[in-house]
């Protein structure tokens, strides 16, 4: 596994690994988790070998805060004659959604607003897939008539619903891909609240346009500003 830090943000980081029973027919089972901060002994060159770290129970505020993971694609399209362009998202897959029915599975769905747009012209959805708790779409969303610069000020919010014909859909968990500024055109808002690798997709994208970028996000448990 690679993930993409600067330098200097190591310290201020922490690696997060569970490990997990697989089970196709129902929730996947928790069997334990290391929470590695990343200091200087940690990340010693002096002792290159693999390391035995002993799996802890789930503490209760991660236990709280797990939703699962998101993996999403993002690429930025432009013509040779314009500046105007297109921005495409994959939607790919979810892996390990909250269980909200008895027979352990969900009908999730991915939602997508490019804010501060939240009209029906801005909202997008994926496909409902029943009964899975690790829903693959595979599904492109595209907006269209934006630059680079545009872009700059805006937020992909992705956020992940539980269908439900009768009820209220169920919220499973979401995430916001933008520069984390915690501005637009120069005014706070607390919807551009991205941090780490949320972050680090969306800078890698306007740097890249007309490249794919994909990386897989721990699913934020709420959408509240500064909350995951």
């Amino acid at each position: 596994m690679k993930y993409r830090v600067a330098e200097n943000e190591l310290e201020s980081r922490t690696l997060w690994l569970s490990v997990w029973h697989s089970d196709k027919l129902g929730r996947n089972d928790f069997l334990g988790e290391v929470m590695l901060p990343l200091t200087k002994e940690v990340l010693n060159d002096s002792n290159p070998g693999p390391q035995w770290y002993s799996l802890e129970n789930r503490t209760e505020s991660s236990l709280l805060s797990y939703k699962g993971t998101l993996t999403t694609a993002l690429k930025y399209v432009s013509s040779s004659e314009s500046r105007i362009g297109e921005l495409h998202v994959l939607v790919k897959e979810a892996k390990n959604l909250i269980a909200t029915r008895s027979n352990g599975t969900s009908d999730p769905f991915c939602k997508s607003y490019l804010l501060p747009d939240k009209s029906k012209k801005s909202k997008q959805k994926t496909p409902v897939l029943k009964k899975t708790c690790h829903p693959e779409w595979n599904c492109t969303l595209v907006y269209k008539n934006l630059t680079l610069d545009d872009l700059k000020d805006r937020c992909l919010e992705l956020t992940i619903w539980d269908h439900d014909k009768i009820t209220s859909n169920d919220f499973l968990g979401g995430t916001r891909l933008s520069l984390g500024t915690g501005k637009f055109l120069g005014r706070p808002v607390d919807w551009m609240d991205s941090q780490c690798e949320e972050i680090s997709l969306w800078r890698v994208m306007l740097q890249q346009p007309g490249l794919w970028v994909e990386r897989s996000l721990p699913l934020r448990s709420t959408m509240m500003s500064g909350k995951f």
